[in-house]
Parts: C-alpha cells; structure tokens; sequence
C-alpha cells in the first residue's frame, strides 16, 4: 500500500508543470526607440516598475498608456499582464508579455507556473523573472535606429552656417566616441 502511494504522490508532483515560452522580437527598422507600455487592467504595480526598467536599461525610452489603449496608438508598443496566487506564500503564478509593431506582434514571453502544483520552484522572485524574460524577448536591446537620409536641394547651394549644421547632424548620426565626434566637430566648426 505505501509503495502505491508513493508511486501515486511522485505521478502526481512529476505531472505539475511550469512552462517558459519565448519568441523575440523582431523589429523592422524603427524610426525611433520609443516603446509603449500598455498594462493589463488591475496590473500589480511591482510587475509594470520591473518591467518598465527592464525595458529601460535595453535602451528603450518608456511611454506609459493606460490599460485598454489599442496597441497601434504607438509604432512600437508591449501589452502585459501578470497574475499572483497564494499558496504557503504569494508567488508570480502567470505572465503573458506581447511586443507590436504597427499593430502586428512581433514578440511575445509568456510564464505559466498554473500547473506548478507540488513543484518548490515555483516560488520565483517576480523581478528576476521579469529580468530574464525581457532580456529574452528583446536579446539585443533597443534597435539601433537609423534616421532617413535627406537628400539636399542641389540646384539650392548651402550657406556656409547651413552647411556646417548639415555636417554636425551627419556627424551626430556616426554613433562616434565622445573623443572621435569633439575631435571631427571641432574641424568643422574651425572650415
């Protein structure tokens, strides 16, 4: 009888489950590195500070919306949501993490620790998961955005201050070190 429950107990802890499901974002070339964050309604405000860091430190410069904004309002935007649930302790149970692009999902990271039953690694810390699932959905960073390149007028030739401001923006778009553009700047500046 006590090996039919043991084989019993150790059916039902090995059947609980917790799953991880990653696809990164894949971004076509954004004209900025603005990200709009859309929080699911009744969010716990831990989740969206973690997240909205998170997403800070990739680079991305944060836009806050309120629940339910439609996720073309912004180019780039992440529509998210998170559940706790009791048991010995509160512990982050569930998280779906969507990224769009013109309205169309490029991304999305879901944990799902619902079926975790007996399972002790359950009890996750909620930043340290949101830290990996982000540094997992967006494995790069923010893109690195490229601005248009604007042809100038050739039949207006440039004053010599208009030209010199022209060469200032194209050395701002190089992503020089700080000694490499003072040193080109200061070239332009002294023709």
């Amino acid at each position: 009888m006590r090996i039919l429950l043991a084989v019993f107990a150790l059916l039902a802890i090995s059947g609980c489950s917790i799953k991880q499901n990653v696809t990164p974002a894949t971004l076509a070339a954004p004209t900025s590195n603005e990200i709009c964050m859309i929080p699911d309604r009744g969010l716990r405000e831990g989740f969206h500070t973690a997240y909205r860091q998170q997403l800070q430190q990739k680079g991305f410069i944060v836009s806050e919306k309120q629940p339910g904004t439609s996720t073309s309002a912004c180019p780039l935007t992440t529509a998210y949501t998170a559940n706790w649930a009791w048991d010995l302790a509160m512990y982050m149970v569930y998280a779906d993490i969507r990224v769009f692009q013109d309205g169309r999902q490029v991304g999305h990271a879901n944990y799902d620790a619902k079926m975790g039953g007996g399972r002790m690694d359950k009890f996750i810390d909620a930043e340290n998961k949101i830290a990996e699932l982000t540094s997992q959905l967006f494995p790069a960073g923010a893109p690195r955005v490229v601005a248009p390149q604007v042809e100038a007028n050739p039949a207006a030739p440039l004053s010599p201050a208009a030209y010199k401001q022209q060469q200032v923006e194209q050395l701002m778009r190089e992503g020089l070190s700080y000694e490499e553009y003072q040193r080109r700047y200061r070239q332009i500046m002294a023709e």
